[in-house]
């Protein structure tokens, strides 16, 4: 299996994962313009990589990738989470939330380990940018999350889970 292959595979399945969460959330209960950016984000990721996925060569011409590109402006997602509030907040989205950052936090070990095997300088830039991007989506979504747990803190008295952990 070729590294494009898996990363389209692996891409489609978060791709997933994050519809059924869009499509399940309620207002106000899940920040839906966040849901909204990581389902576009996603839907960015697959069309860069299915371009890709249907060269038989390992000799692909590998696009340039850019954050703005891929995630959108910084201006849209400080928008989309200014107003973020864990007031109605829903442990069974926390739970999906967590889901869906830990496979962005796989789909990174996957594009730096892509990276670094891969025997073309091409081929470890794009990786690595992809990487980079998939970052910053991960940390954006670990913001969403600090929300949430700051809430059940203050809700519970206590820390409910160990912070760092993850």
């Amino acid at each position: 299996m070729r590294p494009i292959q898996f990363a389209f595979e692996l891409e489609t399945s978060l791709s997933r994962q994050i519809e059924t969460l869009h499509d399940t959330a309620t207002t106000g209960t899940v920040p839906i313009p966040v849901l909204g950016l990581i389902k576009n984000s996603q839907t960015e990721f697959l069309k860069l990589l299915s371009a890709l996925n249907t060269g038989e060569s390992d000799s692909v011409r590998y696009p340039a990738v850019t954050e703005t590109q891929l995630l959108g402006s910084d201006a849209v997602w400080q928008q989309a989470t200014q107003n973020t509030t864990a007031a109605n907040a829903c442990l069974q989205e926390l739970t999906a939330l967590w889901s869906i950052y830990i496979t962005i936090d796989k789909c990174v070990q996957f594009y730096q380990q892509a990276a670094v095997n891969s025997a073309q300088p091409q081929a470890r830039l794009f990786f690595s940018s992809l990487s980079h991007v998939k970052k910053i989506l991960r940390r954006r979504l670990d913001g969403i999350i600090q929300i949430y747990y700051n809430y059940y803190w203050g809700e519970l008295g206590f820390a409910p889970f160990i912070l760092g952990k993850d």
